[in-house]
């Protein structure tokens, strides 16, 4: 019997640890995301703001839970000039790749 109810909390724990795990990408991983997502976009259409990989760094502000498997990141795009950029990104847990942009509006550039 005790080796019954030890065998029953072990699968409680790894299953509530399992469960508690991040819905929401890391800081880290939006970034890494935005930043491969907006250098892939301006090698397609060359006359955005985002054309000859002129993007430096991605910065990001926030990420936030939109609903399951989906977030919101709030970055700050900074391009190799000076200029930079705000933008909102929305990201899609896509199993196995990781998380992925699926759509974006430029908020503001200066």
């Amino acid at each position: 019997m005790k080796k019954f109810q030890l065998f029953v909390i072990l699968i409680l724990i790894i299953g509530l640890m399992t469960s508690c795990a991040g819905r929401v990408p890391t800081a880290k991983q939006a970034r890494s995301a935005s930043l491969s997502y907006f250098k892939k976009y301006g090698r397609k259409y060359n006359e955005t703001p985002f054309g000859h990989k002129n993007i430096s760094n991605v910065t990001i502000n926030g990420v936030e839970e939109v609903s399951y498997k989906f977030a919101l990141a709030d970055t700050i795009i900074t391009f190799v000039d000076g200029h930079a950029g705000r933008a909102l990104v929305k990201l899609e847990n896509k199993f196995p790749g990781g998380w992925k942009v699926i759509s974006w509006e430029l908020i503001g550039y200066r």
